[in-house]
């Protein structure tokens, strides 16, 4: 509210107010005079706090001691916010709040050039001060780590290898999916700046658009290509597995076509590399190998279809071959992407990428085309893959005319027998003959019309043969079927028994049950996606917000109005102050944004081999008998989500777990030792400071030979490799050569077997100790980066395995129930460090994928099956300090690492029979307290009144399977052992602490102060 106070003039005041004093000072005013506020005030004592008469138009406010005081118009805006940040005047109308500040709308400007902001306009922030687009870019921007351009708008923010690295969306997802990055000089960024620092601030958005607007297409066309690729070979798997053979066939030939438009956008690429740098794209072996897991699918639907095998199920071949399908596909996407960007940036091939990505937008515009068209009615006896001249199979490039092919050599005139390889466009046919003639010998009935076909093609072709073979074999199969078979067939489905062979009019069920699978499986798909934007999004751009402030002016009171007596004086007017906030213009600019939803439903290549290990987990038989097993198994807890603490009693109680099992091989003080060091005591502290030490000097710098800890601390990465749904920290080595061989060649044979060049490899570890992410090994051959990761481990201070665990490990296999050796494995990781525990799960995840590529067909694949694979890495990562040859026990070592490969899948979630403990909330009150004599009593109690409910349920005394068992003893001189198993049925999973007698060598006394171990929760 503003006051306009009454000024009275000298003679009014001399003639009418004799006998006025001042509210303010209390002398009698002589002289000019204001009337305001209840009173009548000098007209130098009517002030402002800051000094400055108001009589003129001031605003009251109340005091602490209840009176109102004038405030002039700066002032009390100051006191409501409402002053600009730039020139300190008060805010009238609209203004701008930004960075919690306000602005006159023409005062919000840049910090370093008079550019005014609109209302629709983003600014950027740095230090406190305002940015244009412009100056912020060329000052201030991060760079992407991936195209090393300005981020301005959404980025990810990664921290690796101790250093915050800031990626564009679409950088990132390029990057994580097929390990490529769009940067034109990668290690130029002073010339990127020098680059900006001369262009114009339109010239440099415009460029900034555009370079946006590629990589969103980059990373829109290929994430499609890919997720509809992924969806075909999703359901050949489900098809197939299920029985319905015909539906599998039409996924696979849709699958095709998506090879033939990727083949054909590679050709392309092919074509412009030859002519512009004389050498073509790598890619011959890669896309050879993905057609023979086309044929060999092929193959084994034939061969079940022969043998009338009802349902086929997951087998271990299914799964290598849909692996390998998206594997080799995955790869030949990374090539392509590659070979075009080579061309952008090394020959200045402007159109490169829009021309390969607008031959995979083809697909989508043939995708509702390949839904209706789902038949091939060419005959395979007319469409032959032979050579027309020698009868040989054409594998490799080669001409063409008409349904006639040619090998490059044997195309010949008959005439003369010239080679036409060179005159191949001149040369001519004769269809009656079904001869082919050079220029000289040409007659009337032949024509032109050859044709050369490239490598690329030919694969399509021969892929597109053998379907049509495939088809036909599936036809006669079904035309053979007798009226009576089919209403067999019929009825066995109605009665949900063993279903018949799948006609190509069938749908596709599931038989164990008459739901679709499509849809039974679509959470599953979901939970298992792998690859995903599963990290945290920031905006670099922001926007102010506008505001108006409305200043309305209210009548005046009746007590307010002046006498007649006071017709000098003019009366207070009264002002109220609104603010009212505009409609904010954000939403609009953020239209654009990109959003990556983790939950989508669409599935990537990299989704394909989890979803078939799913599948074919769900085929094996489980045991109806046991219904805990199966509840259990529902929710998984995974170690590598368990907290410190959590993991610290979970090794407790694993040693508990396996102390019966293991009495005859060690104590459980022993046992117990393996969780950490002992506490220590005065004799441990006088005989340690008296005996010499003769440690190995431990390198700190560098990669290789530095202890797992400080490489996680110093150059540590959250990966994505898990097993479980979040991110486990291991060194980003372990992550960057995983992600770089995921993009290779893995059939090679021998990876992992042999050492690769000895001289590339010491080369190649210099570098990486010297800066880890200058090196990129994606550039190496996948037996050289498999080599340099065996050498990686090998140096390892303390193995991955622990010598400290080393001969538990070796005696877990000396175990003769193999139940029994599987739980002390499974404990036994339990006992593992957790760095050494996460690095080993990310490592074998990678080796048991490594091993799919083992076998593709009879000629080709790695050898490097899973106990192969065991074989070569055990010596790296599981052996003992002892070099005493008469204790060698590297065969029970290689057999302990080939069951942790073999049953890993188990091994990365908490027992079952450990799992319940950890919900008991006793042992988290007190976590810096917490000793192994508290986690002891705590589990007898826990175990005690799950058995006491179950009693009170009805469900006796007994304990089911994978329960604790605990019995008390009277006496407290006795000590207490685990058993595994019980009276009754000695069931492994089954753990059972109860009295021992005195002589047990391997026990812990009751009596709290003489337990001799004493462990703390860190």
């Amino acid at each position: 509210m503003a006051d306009r106070s009454e000024v009275v003039p000298e003679e009014a005041n001399t003639t009418k107010q004799n006998f006025t004093t001042c509210a303010k000072c209390g002398l009698l005013i002589v002289g000019q005079f204001v009337r305001a506020l209840g009173g009548t005030y000098h007209l130098d004592c009517f002030k402002c706090q800051c000094g400055t008469i108001v009589a003129a138009k001031f605003f009251p406010i109340e005091g602490p001691d209840g009176k109102q005081y004038p405030l002039c118009e700066r002032d009390y805006f100051r006191r409501l916010n409402l002053i600009c940040e730039k020139c300190g005047g008060a805010l009238r109308g609209s203004y701008i709040t930004a960075l919690d500040k306000k602005y006159h709308i023409e005062h919000f400007t840049c910090s370093a050039c008079p550019t005014v902001f609109g209302p629709q306009d983003s600014y950027y922030e740095h230090d406190g001060q305002v940015y244009c687009h412009y100056h912020y870019s060329t000052r201030f921007a991060v760079k992407c780590a991936g195209c090393q351009t300005a981020i301005l708008k959404q980025f990810v923010e990664i921290n690796r290898n101790s250093i915050d690295e800031h990626w564009h969306p679409e950088c990132y997802m390029i990057h994580k999916f097929w390990n490529v990055k769009l940067s034109n000089h990668p290690d130029d960024k002073q010339g990127l700046e020098n680059e900006q620092e001369a262009t114009s601030p339109e010239e440099l958005k415009n460029k900034q658009k555009a370079k946006e607007e590629k990589v969103y297409n980059i990373w829109t066309v290929l994430s499609t290509f890919e997720e509809m690729s992924a969806a075909c070979i999703s359901d050949m798997l489900l098809h197939v597995s299920n029985g319905s053979y015909f539906d599998g066939v039409r996924m696979a030939e849709k699958f095709i076509s998506h090879v033939e438009i990727l083949f054909s956008a590679i050709d392309d690429l092919e074509k412009q590399l030859v002519q512009t740098s004389g050498q073509g794209l790598q890619h011959n072996r890669e896309a050879k190998m993905l057609c023979k897991k086309i044929v060999n699918f092929f193959s084994l639907l034939s061969h079940s279809k022969e043998t009338d095998v009802r349902q086929m199920g997951i087998t271990q071949e299914l799964l290598s071959l849909v692996t390998g399908l998206a594997h080799y596909l995955k790869v030949l996407i990374r090539i392509a992407l590659t070979g075009a960007l080579k061309l952008e940036r090394d020959f200045d091939h402007t159109r490169a990428i829009g021309q390969f990505l607008g031959k995979l937008v083809e697909l989508t515009k043939k995708g509702s085309q390949l839904d209706k068209d789902t038949n091939i009615d060419s005959d395979s006896e007319v469409t032959s893959d032979l050579c027309h001249a020698c009868r040989i199979t054409v594998e490799e490039e080669c001409y063409k005319y008409g349904q006639y092919r040619w090998h490059i050599g044997c195309l010949r005139c008959s005439g003369c027998s010239r080679e036409l390889r060179t005159i191949y466009k001149d040369a001519s046919f004769n269809q009656i003959t079904e001869m082919a003639f050079c220029p000289n010998d040409t007659n009337e009935q032949s024509a032109l019309g050859f044709q050369y076909v490239t490598q690329l093609e030919q694969y399509t072709y021969l892929l597109r043969v053998a379907l049509s073979r495939l088809y036909n074999l599936l036809r006669r199969k079904d035309e053979g079927q007798s009226q009576s078979d089919i209403e067999v067939e019929r009825g066995r489905k109605e009665q949900k028994s063993e279903p018949g062979l799948i006609r190509k009019d069938s749908r596709s069920k599931s038989y164990s049950s008459g739901d679709s699978y499509e849809a039974r499986n679509r959470t599953d798909i979901k939970r298992m996606k792998s690859v995903h934007m599963d990290t945290k999004l920031s905006n670099s751009a922001r926007f102010a917000t506008r505001s108006r402030i409305i200043e309305q002016e209210s009548e005046p009171t009746t007590s307010s109005v002046p006498n007649e007596k006071d017709k000098l004086a003019r009366a207070p007017s009264q002002h109220h102050v609104r603010i009212v906030q505009d409609q904010a213009y954000e939403s609009q600019s953020q239209e654009n944004m990109i959003k990556f939803d983790s939950q989508n439903e669409a599935i990537t290549l990299a989704d394909i081999s989890a979803i078939a290990a799913a599948e074919m987990e769900k085929n094996v038989p489980e045991d109806k008998s046991n219904k805990t097993s199966r509840r259990k198994s529902r929710s998984k807890c995974y170690l590598s989500e368990l907290s410190a603490l959590e993991y610290f009693i979970v090794k407790h109680v694993a040693v508990l777990a396996m102390e019966q099992l293991l009495k005859e091989h060690f104590t459980l003080e022993e046992l117990l030792d393996l969780i950490g060091s002992k506490k220590a005591t005065l004799w441990t502290k006088f005989v340690t400071s008296i005996k010499p030490t003769e440690k190995k000097p431990i390198k700190k710098k560098g990669t290789f030979g530095v202890p797992l800890e400080v490489l996680v601390e110093r150059y540590g990465i959250d990966s994505v490799l898990s097993a479980g749904p979040g991110r486990i920290r291991i060194p980003s080595f372990v992550d960057d050569s995983i992600s770089a061989m995921k993009t290779m060649d893995m059939s090679v044979e021998g990876i992992f077997r042999k050492n690769g060049n000895i001289r590339r490899l010491k080369d190649l570890s210099e570098a990486i100790d010297k800066n880890p992410s200058a090196v990129n090994l994606s550039e190496d051959n996948p037996v050289q980066v498999a080599a340099l990761m065996k050498k990686f481990l090998r140096d390892l201070p303390d193995p991955l395995l622990t010598f400290k665990l080393h001969r538990l490990f070796i005696t877990s296999q000396k175990l003769v129930n193999e139940a029994d050796r599987k739980k002390i494995l499974h404990l036994t990781c339990c006992l593992l460090p957790k760095i050494n525990r996460d690095t080993m799960e990310v490592l074998f995840i990678f080796f048991k994928w490594v091993a799919s590529f083992s076998h593709v067909d009879e000629e080709t694949g790695s050898k490097m099956d899973l106990h192969n694979l065991a074989t070569v890495i055990t010596p790296n990562i599981l052996y003992s300090k002892s070099k005493d040859p008469t204790k060698d026990d590297s065969f029970l070592a290689i057999e302990a690492v080939h069951s942790l490969l073999n049953y890993q899948d188990d091994f990365w979630v908490v027992p079952e029979d450990l799992a319940a403990i950890l919900h008991d909330q006793d042992l988290f009150s007190n976590p810096e307290g917490l000793t192994t004599k508290d986690i002891l009593r705590r589990c007898e109690k826990f175990v005690s009144s799950k058995k006491d409910n179950s009693n009170n349920n009805g469900e006796g005394p007994s304990s089911g399977n994978g329960e604790v068992q605990v019995v008390r003893h009277n006496n407290p001189q006795h000590q207490t052992y685990i058993e595994q198993g019980n009276s009754e049925n000695q069931n492994p999973n089954s753990t059972n602490i109860y009295p021992a007698s005195s002589s047990s060598s391997s026990s812990i006394v009751n009596n709290e102060n003489s337990i001799p171990v004493e462990q703390r929760a860190s």
